[in-house]
């Protein structure tokens, strides 16, 4: 019976972990900077969150209108967006997205920016602070 030679798999599992070292061109500075903007992005998505989440005077449908329209508005730019898809999407009527949204400027969570035909465009409040609405 022969026994297996250590050695050589010690060595060839070094060698592979020495092609395994990370490739230092992905700490480029622009690839910080995207990562450091990801990160502030990340942190005024949280902020906002719970702010929306955390305030009393949120409605439901308010709550609901925001949760849909986060994953698609900026802060940095304005997205379009018509009430008659956000009410079909969300299975709401047109007057009770308005008012959800209404409430929503209010509290300056989202920011009327222009209309667009009949779309209104909106961004992210990027300077909401400490969590309150």
């Amino acid at each position: 019976m022969t026994q297996p030679n250590t050695e050589s798999q010690t060595s060839s599992g070094t060698a592979g972990l020495r092609g395994a070292t990370p490739n230092h061109s992905d700490y480029r500075p622009s690839n910080l900077t995207t990562l450091r903007t990801e990160a502030t992005m990340l942190h005024h998505h949280d902020v906002i969150s719970r702010a929306v989440s955390t305030d009393r005077e949120i409605t439901l449908e308010a709550l609901r209108v925001f949760t849909y329209l986060s994953r698609r508005l900026h802060f940095d730019r304005s997205v379009p967006v018509l009430q008659s898809e956000l009410a079909d999407a969300l299975g709401m009527q047109r007057p009770n997205v308005n008012r959800a949204i209404k409430l929503l400027e209010t509290k300056q969570i989202l920011l009327r920016e222009s209309k667009l035909g009949r779309a209104i465009t909106f961004r992210l409040n990027p300077g909401l602070e400490g969590g309150r609405a």
